[in-house]
């Protein structure tokens, strides 16, 4: 039984199979990801497209939209219009998977206000969470979807407790659950329209834990082509794809996957590419609208970023749960402070090898980013002094706290000097175990992958 809070609204009695496909069709995909595309006559014309993403391959890096940059404010119409922060900015969901360099995109949260334009200031409708920056806290009668750094996924319908924010990594929101603990949220048929819809469902293991994260895209608003399903349709179709619990995420013009071919030789069409047809601007088919949330997830390579197998290899203890917990922010956090060369990855991972570090076997209070004081974290995590600790007891919150006294503290310029022992206060044996750290990495780094591997 997972975690999940419901209306009161939820019965059985709405547990009728979805309609069979027509046509159900492999498209290719990353690995560790599967992407079908479905055509159904029944209960009306539609096209659907189901994306699954292992939950236990470390090799995957997940993300969402960057938060606004600070000072930008949005304006909130109604009775009494008010000017507050932003939160994001408008962003097509192509653009976002081109900025982030992904893989594979889809809309998630809903927002306000719906505009035309890219870069416009927007607020979230509730959860959005990027790498522990809770960039917009959840709200009531918004749900929303946590993903732990052990990558267990898990529901909330209104507020998730606060444990359960201290450990997500990433996350959003969502206007309701449509599919709970295997059954289908009942709703009144006036006041469940058809629209395109995006969603996001589990896919539990025999054990009960998180087997892989299921996201559906369907087209709608297009007479005799895809006409959209309504929230009770969605919940029978998300079942029907073995799924235990599913979110309605923002959906209408919205609703859009863009996925980059790894099979796709041509210039003329690689990179990413829109796979389903969205009504992003006027109801138009093919036009994109700039939402306020994606959610994205790009495949880790040795020429990328650093992998599992390389993980193992710098540090042999290390086990497949905490290698699991630290590779996608590992490798976020090396394109957020544009680590691509083999030396400037390998000095990231001496820090995190130092003991105390989330790479070594031996805890310890006097790591060096620790000492160095991690005051502000509260504010750039948006979260209270209390809960940053809770963070920081984790792998992969010790690894975005190096990442956060990278950035503030020179380190670049320091890497270049060769004083980065000097920026970390070492002295002794730990400037040693620093170099050795780095010199180890540096050397399984600079391997050449083999063919096919």
């Amino acid at each position: 039984m997972s975690a999940v809070f419901w209306f009161s609204f939820l019965v059985a009695g709405q547990d009728a199979l979805f309609h069979k496909p027509l046509k159900v069709e492999s498209l290719p995909s990353i690995a560790g990801t599967t992407l079908q595309f479905r055509q159904y006559d029944q209960p009306r014309p539609l096209k659907v497209w189901v994306l699954r993403v292992d939950l236990r391959d470390p090799d995957l890096a997940q993300t969402v939209t960057r938060p606004a940059p600070a000072g930008a404010k949005v304006k909130i119409g109604g009775k009494d219009p008010r000017e507050l922060p932003a939160e994001t900015l408008s962003q097509t969901t192509l653009d976002f998977a081109r900025q982030e360099r992904l893989d594979i995109a889809v809309n998630a949260s809903p927002f306000s206000p719906v505009v035309k334009l890219q870069g416009v200031p927007l607020d979230i409708n509730g959860l959005h969470l990027r790498e522990h920056h809770l960039v917009s806290p959840p709200m009531k009668h918004y749900a929303c979807w946590l993903l732990s750094g052990d990558h267990r996924l898990r529901f909330f319908q209104d507020n998730p407790p606060a444990g359960a924010l201290n450990r997500a990594i990433v996350g959003t929101g969502g206007f309701g659950m449509v599919l709970v603990d295997g059954t289908v949220v009942e709703r009144k048929a006036k006041e469940d329209p058809l629209h395109p819809r995006t969603a996001l469902g589990l896919e539990e293991g025999p054990d009960g834990q998180s087997k892989a994260m299921v996201w559906v895209v369907i087209d709608g608003r297009q007479p005799k082509v895809s006409e959209g399903v309504s929230q009770v349709e969605l919940g029978r179709l998300g079942k029907d794809l073995g799924c235990t619990q599913m979110l309605n995420l923002d959906g209408g013009g919205s609703s859009t996957l863009v996925v980059n071919d790894p099979a796709e030789n041509s210039t003329e069409k690689a990179g990413p590419r829109v796979r389903n047809t969205p009504v992003g601007i006027g109801n138009i088919p093919g036009t994109l609208r700039p939402n306020g949330n994606n959610w994205g997830i790009w495949r880790v390579t040795p020429q990328n970023g650093v992998t599992a197998a390389q993980l193992k290899a710098i540090e042999p203890r290390l086990s497949a749960g905490t290698i699991l917990r630290l590779c996608g922010p590992l490798n976020n956090s090396l394109r957020q402070l544009q680590l691509e060369t083999p030396e400037a990855k390998a000095a990231f991972l001496s820090i995190l090898a130092l003991p105390g570090g989330p790479l070594s076997d031996s805890p310890s209070g006097d790591w060096p980013p620790l000492l160095a004081g991690l005051d502000d974290l509260a504010a750039v995590w948006g979260v209270s002094p209390s809960e940053v600790k809770a963070i920081l007891a984790e792998p992969d919150g010790r690894l975005l706290a190096a990442r956060w006294w990278w950035q503030s503290s020179q380190a670049v310029k320091s890497v270049e000097q060769g004083k980065l022992a000097d920026a970390l206060g070492l002295q002794g044996d730990a400037r040693e175990r620093l170099a050795a750290g780095a010199k180890k990495a540096l050397e399984i780094l600079s391997q050449k992958p083999v063919p096919g591997g």
